[in-house]
């Protein structure tokens, strides 16, 4: 979650262009961890006294990066919780609230969803779509109590005054259709209280708060300021996840967050109404585009600003973004932002949240060196701040969906699942084991960036995707040469694959050479 510099709500996060933070709110942290910490040692952690587990395992030949996931599976478990009122849920706030917060939740999800948490992602991203209303100009809860599922009091006085960050309902949708990809649970697709989330979201909340592709250029930054003074008068919808200031109409984020939500509705588009709105979506969706790749673009400096003033001049970094919503069109763009995040000029200085983001992104646009300095960095002992829940969620992430390339596949693909192994050191390996994706039990093994073993302990058959970088002519699919097919990745860089059909308890295995 987001926190300003000027309000009386209390947070943990450390400065930076895109969650800043007062010297006031640095105490209140430093207190926080504190008597986290204090707990852990007289209390003993809570993961070890309510003994959730998951039967995720990972291993690889390099120590660094397998103490890494150990920490990370570690730390996501000591945060799940599924003794209160109103279901399983994890913290995706700030340690000790109790609570889950939009944002968080919606990056958090991939990370969970590998550690097999699917009731939780599913009751947590549930509760938010049910949370919108007229009232709230279809806004959801911004934070949750996990305790009693009602609005958090540190973000809600009431629907006139409440804090809200406006990416965030597009962020949710994704993340409700990412998880129906991973689960195959077409509730996620199908219920009524989800299908009135995305048509609302859609339709009623981009009007209402002036985010179409004719309004964004002329929006005022508070669209429906209900009060002059309040709580969170100021802050009833900022345009962004920056909070830095509040000389800007809408954020680089916004942009990138409400094309991903057009497009990933667009998937999930089955009724007739349905798919006659993601049609009629389709024309917002370029144009938001358009305006990220145009005005949002900083030709001096070769990379997207994160916030928009309102003569159209900008400032800050929208990169990471730009390139986790996969909203960018040109490739020169995408190399841009790319080399932005990549230096650690960018990366070093930003706050632990937000390069929580970064490898995972830097994985999926073939960065792979960078991207595990970053990983491992965020991994670190001596990381400020670390503990905060989204960190180890993301490092899971990051290693499990990325390093691995293991990504369930969309609507219409003509395979389930993918792997792409990024770029080892020949002499590695890197394995895992007991993911459940879809209804099945897999064990997935990398030697290097040339070879995959795949099992299919459980379930039913399985389309497998087996790609490798490169344009090799032809793989070897179980000792046998086959023809490869070839695309390109998301940062452009060509791959070769084959489709496998790996029945239940068989494994296959595929080579470069």
């Amino acid at each position: 979650m987001q926190r300003p510099q000027n309000t009386e709500r209390q947070t943990g996060r450390a400065a930076s262009p895109l969650f800043p933070v007062d010297t006031r709110v640095r105490r209140v942290a430093g207190a926080c961890v504190a008597l986290l910490l204090f707990a852990l040692v007289v209390g003993g952690p809570r993961w070890a006294q309510s003994s959730p587990t998951s039967e995720l395992e990972f291993h690889s030949s390099n120590p660094s990066l397998n103490e890494s996931f150990q920490w990370a599976k570690r730390q996501a478990l000591y945060y799940l919780r599924s003794d209160g009122a109103i279901g399983p849920w994890y913290e995706a706030a700030l340690p000790g609230r109790d609570a889950f917060c939009m944002r968080d939740v919606s990056h958090q999800a991939e990370g969970a969803a590998a550690l097999g948490l699917f009731a939780a992602n599913k009751n947590m991203i549930h509760r938010f779509a049910d949370s919108v209303a007229a009232s709230r100009n279809w806004a959801a809860f911004w934070e949750i109590d996990g305790r009693d599922g009602k609005p958090s009091t540190f973000d809600y006085v009431s629907d006139d005054d409440f804090w809200f960050n406006l990416p965030a309902n597009f962020d949710v949708l994704d993340a409700a259709v990412r998880m129906w990809r991973w689960t195959g649970d077409n509730s996620y697709r199908d219920d009524s209280r989800f299908q009135t989330f995305f048509r609302k979201t859609l339709t009623d909340y981009i009007a209402q708060w002036q985010l179409g592709p004719d309004q964004l250029l002329t929006r005022p930054r508070i669209a429906n300021q209900r009060q002059v003074q309040g709580k969170f008068a100021d802050s009833r919808g900022i345009p962004s996840y920056v909070e830095d200031s509040k000389d800007f109409i809408f954020g680089t984020d916004l942009l990138a967050a409400e094309y991903r939500a057009i497009r990933s509705y667009q998937e999930i588009a089955v009724r007739p109404e349905d798919k006659a709105l993601a049609f009629h979506l389709q024309k917002s969706a370029d144009a938001i585009q358009n305006i990220l790749e145009t005005v949002a673009w900083d030709q001096e400096h070769g990379h997207f600003v994160g916030a928009i003033r309102k003569d159209l001049s900008g400032y800050g970094s929208g990169d990471t973004f730009a390139l986790y919503f996969s909203a960018i069109k040109n490739p020169s763009h995408t190399r841009g932002a790319l080399a932005h995040i990549s230096d650690p000029a960018y990366w070093k200085q930003i706050n632990t949240e937000e390069e929580s983001y970064v490898p995972f992104v830097l994985f999926r646009y073939g960065k792979p060196e960078i991207a595990y300095q970053v990983l491992l960095d965020l991994a670190d002992p001596k990381k400020p701040r670390r503990e905060y829940p989204e960190v180890s969620y993301a490092v899971v992430a990051a290693i499990i969906s990325s390093a691995m390339g293991i990504e369930p596949s969309r609507a219409g693909d003509n395979y389930d699942v993918q792997t792409l192994p990024h770029s080892l050191p020949k002499t590695d390996s890197v394995s895992v084991s007991s993911l459940r994706l879809r209804g099945r039990v897999l064990d997935i093994w990398h030697r290097g960036s040339g070879e995959t073993r795949f099992r299919n302990r459980e379930g039913t058959a399985i389309r497998w995707m087996a790609a490798f970088d490169g344009t090799a002519d032809k793989l070897r699919v179980n000792g046998r040469l086959v023809r490869a097919s070839h695309a390109m990745t998301r940062g452009g860089l060509a791959m070769s694959f084959v489709i496998n059909t790996v029945e239940p308890g068989a494994t296959a295995v595929v080579t470069t050479h």
